[in-house]
């Protein structure tokens, strides 16, 4: 999985077509560069749009979404970590908006106590996130605390020991199991100030043992990266030595972040917002381009007729094909290239076949224009 550096950023083109022969509309289909002619893209599962060549197009623009990700933090409640516990709870709603801006579907998963549920630890700190990312009123000065927002925000309120994490992870699986989605990309994030038991390739195997949609995940740390001799040995005011544990260097989270291609921040600088921010890339960058769009609705005095609709692509050389239209996902299967209704009877969105949408997020900065109003391009049957 690719770290950083969007995968695609891309504009939907929405043109309502009138099939109409107006000699003083610029015809956007008649593309100089266009590959609708190109015998090799017509192998390729393209259809031949030469009698589309009559339809002129009046053109809306629609960002395109992204798909959904999954990210479960995994915080260390014991003594040392009531600073640190603070900075997550004071970053946490504004990583939510920086990746729901960029419009992915966001579901965030909590593992730590809350503030009067650590059990027998009277010293450990509990944490409860305000709303919007936690439920409205869910966090009352004195308790009682329930901050889960569903269906996109769960705290499993369980203690988490300074060297358990990955462990309590793995445990609490049956308890958070449900906000993850086939289609997410998959992050997991651990705060401590201490190393951990597990070793990080045992933690991938088991995860993916428990729930193998999880092949391919990444993880991210923010966790210190030499211990507190290591940093008293530099000095008595190096950071490591004033915030890390004794024997604390986080060498699993390390070896983990570096196994599946995540990021980390050093637990010793005390300084979270940039690592929050630069996770709030890592996810977005992860969640490769939905194949899915809405379908605006046409024009003051214009119908949509389900049967008059075709699907142009456009690359980032401004070359175009048309795509064919099945009549669902199981017909992509007979097809090369495709696209279909999520209803074939009241469509609200046009969606790409999954082999025709691989494609497509290898394109970046393509577009996608949907017309209105002219006779359908039938993908060619395999």
């Amino acid at each position: 999985m690719r770290m950083l550096g969007l995968l695609l950023v891309g504009v939907m083109v929405l043109g309502v077509a009138a099939c109409s022969g107006n000699d003083d509309d610029t015809n956007d289909n008649q593309n100089s560069n266009s590959l609708n002619n190109n015998n090799s893209m017509l192998d390729a599962g393209f259809v031949d749009a030469t009698p589309f060549d009559g339809c002129v197009s009046v053109s809306e623009t629609a960002t395109a979404g992204r798909g959904p990700a999954d990210v479960i933090f995994v915080i260390d409640n014991t003594p040392s970590m009531e600073d640190e516990i603070a900075e997550v709870r004071a970053n946490m709603n504004a990583f939510s908006q920086l990746v729901e801006d960029e419009g992915l579907d966001l579901h965030i998963v909590l593992i730590a106590c809350q503030h009067d549920d650590c059990g027998i630890h009277d010293e450990w700190h509990g944490i409860c996130i305000e709303a919007p990312v936690g439920a409205a009123n869910g966090c009352p000065a004195g308790g009682p605390y329930d901050d889960s927002n569903p269906p996109t925000y769960l705290h499993v309120s369980e203690p988490v020991p300074s060297t358990g994490g990955l462990a309590k992870l793995l445990s609490t699986y049956p308890e958070w199991s449900s906000m993850i989605r086939d289609n997410s990309a998959k992050h997991v994030v651990v705060v401590s100030d201490d190393n951990d038991d597990t070793a990080a390739q045992d933690f991938i195997d088991a995860l993916v043992a428990l729930d193998s949609r999880f092949l391919g995940f990444q993880a991210h740390g923010i966790f210190s990266y030499l211990s507190k001799e290591a940093g008293c040995a530099i000095s008595t005011t190096d950071p490591c030595c004033i915030f890390s544990a004794p024997d604390g260097e986080g060498v699993v989270y390390k070896e983990l972040v570096a196994l599946t291609g995540g990021l980390s921040g050093d637990m010793c600088l005390q300084d979270f917002d940039p690592v929050f921010a630069e996770l709030g890339g890592a996810v977005i960058a992860s969640a490769t381009l939905s194949c899915e769009w809405e379908i605006p609705p046409p024009p003051e005095g214009e119908d949509l007729n389900p049967n008059m609709v075709n699907v142009e692509y456009i690359d980032s050389n401004s070359q175009s094909v048309f795509i064919g239209r099945v009549m669902s996902l199981a017909d992509c299967s007979t097809v090369a290239q495709g696209w279909y209704y999520d209803d074939n009877t009241t469509p609200t969105q046009v969606l790409v076949c999954p082999q025709t949408c691989e494609w497509i997020q290898g394109e970046e900065g393509s577009q996608l224009t949907i017309h209105f109003g002219c006779d359908q391009l039938i993908a060619p049957v395999l």
